[in-house]
């Protein structure tokens, strides 16, 4: 009799578990499937990324070899051909192609990148600094002085590390508005300031 109920139990079990197997079979396949697909999908992005790099890796090193034989003209197309600033190769070549445009005279051109990679996240903070930094201090003597405070406005929270020389260019806007005064506080302060490392230069235009 035990026999009986043992096979019965275990039919039963089969009966539940063929149910089962009709009702959520073809979701567990489906997200099996998805799985799969999701991990090889990725595997292939990681190989195409990880050669993207590799290419542009090569596509700017070739663009220096331009600057370091004096094809100047030749390379600012090569970096630009590279592409929009990213955090990666884009960006060093959005550098180097507004350095070589602007000693070649091409300011405007410069500027407009340094501007865009001053507003992109993907350079990060440190660069956005940098970019910021290049497009003050290109036009120091003859831009706008309500443009360049805006520029510097974030770099003079206290902690950045760009702090001290942003109050700087920010005292020499001062003196070029001709005030001294104001020019004269702001050296003061970053003077009085243990931690700024342009304390030795200071006092040199506000004297």
């Amino acid at each position: 009799m035990a026999n009986i109920f043992r096979e019965v139990d275990e039919e039963l079990k089969r009966d539940r578990a063929s149910e089962l197997a009709r009702k959520y079979g073809p979701y567990a396949i489906g997200l099996a499937v998805a799985v799969v697909l999701g991990v090889l999908g990725y595997n292939l992005w990681q190989d195409w990324d990880l050669q993207r790099r590799s290419e542009r890796s090569d596509e700017f090193n070739a663009a220096l070899e331009l600057t370091a034989d004096g094809q100047n003209d030749a390379a600012v197309t090569a970096l630009a051909e590279i592409g929009e600033p990213d955090g990666s190769y884009g960006t060093l070549a959005a550098f180097e192609r507004a350095r070589l445009l602007a000693e070649d005279g091409r300011r405007d051109e410069a500027l407009a990148i340094w501007a865009t990679l001053a507003a992109s996240d993907a350079a990060g903070p440190a660069l956005q600094g940098v970019a910021r930094l290049n497009f003050v201090m290109h036009q120091i003597d003859d831009g706008d002085p309500v443009e360049l405070r805006t520029m510097l406005e974030p770099l003079l929270v206290a902690g950045n590390g760009f702090r001290p020389l942003a109050m700087e260019l920010n005292a020499v806007l001062s003196l070029r508005e001709g005030d001294r005064e104001e020019a004269r506080q702001i050296y003061t302060e970053i003077a009085d300031d243990l931690t700024a490392l342009f304390g030795p230069r200071v006092g040199r235009f506000a004297r």
